[in-house]
C-alpha cells in the first residue's frame, strides 16, 4: 500500500496552487473516494518530500492541515494514519448502542457526563415527544459526550421517564453505556427505533463541546426508542460531525465482512 500510495500523491509544477495545498487536496481525494481507508498508514514527510523532490516543510504543512481537518492522525510513534471514517447507508439500517459502535470501529470508547438531572416537562412537551402524559411529568435528563480514542464523536441528550425507570436518577453514574444499563438494572431492552435525521449548523455551545468551529456542518438526529411493550422508553437528540455518524448496531464480525480492509490487525 505504501508504494502504491506514493504513486497516487502527485503535484503539478505548472499550477499556481501551492504544493502543500495540492498534497493536502490529493490525499483528501483518495480518502474520500475510499482508495485508502481508515488506519491506512501514510508515507512519512521525509519519504514523500524525497519522492516529490520538494522541501519536507511543505509536506509537513500539508499533513498538519489534514490533521486539523481530522482526515489523518499522528500516533505516539510518529506515524501518520488515516483517521477519517465515513460510514455508508448500510449502517443506517439498524439501531445502535453508540458505545458498542465506537468499539466496533477499533477505537477506545469513553463517555463524559456533562449534565444529569430530574426535569419537569409540560404536558405540551410530553405530548410532542410522544411520552404518556397521563403518567408523571418527571423525567431523567442526561447530556453526555461520546468519545473514541479521546476524540469527541457524538453529543447525546436523553430523556427517560421516571414512571418506567424508578430511582434511576440516584443510581445512574453517567459514564456507563445507557442501553446496557437499562437492560441490566431494569430488564428492559430496546426493540424499535424511530429516527429523524437532518443537517444543521452547530451552535456555539455544542461546537465548543465537540471541538468544532461554530456553525460547522453537522448531523442532528432525534430518536424515539420503544421496548417490547411498545412503550416509549427513551427520547434522544444527538449532534455529531458527519464523518463519525454511526447509529447502528453492527457486530464487529459483520463489519469485517463488509469492510475487511478497515480491520487489519496492524
Amino acid at each position: 500500500m505504501q508504494s502504491n500510495l506514493l504513486d497516487l500523491i502527485t503535484i503539478d509544477r505548472r499550477s499556481r496552487v501551492p504544493f502543500e495545498l495540492q498534497i493536502k487536496d490529493r490525499i483528501k481525494a483518495v480518502i474520500l473516494d475510499q482508495t485508502i481507508y481508515y488506519k491506512t498508514p501514510l508515507p512519512s514527510p521525509e519519504v514523500l518530500a524525497d519522492k516529490l523532490d520538494i522541501s519536507i516543510q511543505k509536506v509537513e504543512k500539508a499533513y498538519k492541515q489534514l490533521i486539523d481537518e481530522r482526515f489523518i492522525k499522528k500516533n505516539n510513534t510518529g506515524e501518520f494514519r488515516v483517521s477519517y471514517f465515513e460510514l455508508t447507508n448500510y449502517f443506517f439500517d439498524r439501531n445502535t448502542a453508540v458505545y458498542d459502535a465506537i468499539k466496533a470501529l477499533g477505537l477506545s470508547p469513553s463517555i463524559d457526563c456533562i449534565e444529569k438531572k430530574v426535569v419537569t416537562l409540560s404536558k405540551e412537551k410530553i405530548d410532542s415527544i410522544g411520552f404518556d402524559s397521563s403518567q408523571s411529568n418527571k423525567y431523567f435528563y442526561i447530556n453526555r459526550l461520546y468519545l473514541g480514542d479521546n476524540q469527541p464523536i457524538m453529543l447525546l441528550e436523553n430523556y427517560l421517564p421516571l414512571y418506567i425507570f424508578n430511582d434511576i436518577e440516584n443510581k445512574f453514574v453517567g459514564d456507563e453505556p445507557l442501553d446496557a444499563y437499562i437492560k441490566e438494572h431494569y430488564n428492559i431492552k430496546a426493540q424499535i427505533s424511530k429516527r429523524q435525521i437532518m443537517s444543521v449548523n452547530l451552535d456555539k455551545k455544542n461546537a465548543k463541546i465537540l471541538k468544532e468551529r461554530p456553525n460547522a456542518a453537522s448531523i442532528r438526529s432525534t430518536n424515539k426508542v420503544y421496548d417490547h411493550l411498545e412503550r416509549l422508553i427513551d427520547f434522544g437528540c444527538s449532534h455529531t460531525i458527519s464523518s463519525y455518524y454511526f447509529q447502528t448496531l453492527v457486530k464487529k464480525d459483520d463489519m469485517k465482512r463488509s469492510y475487511p480492509d478497515f480491520f487489519e490487525d496492524n
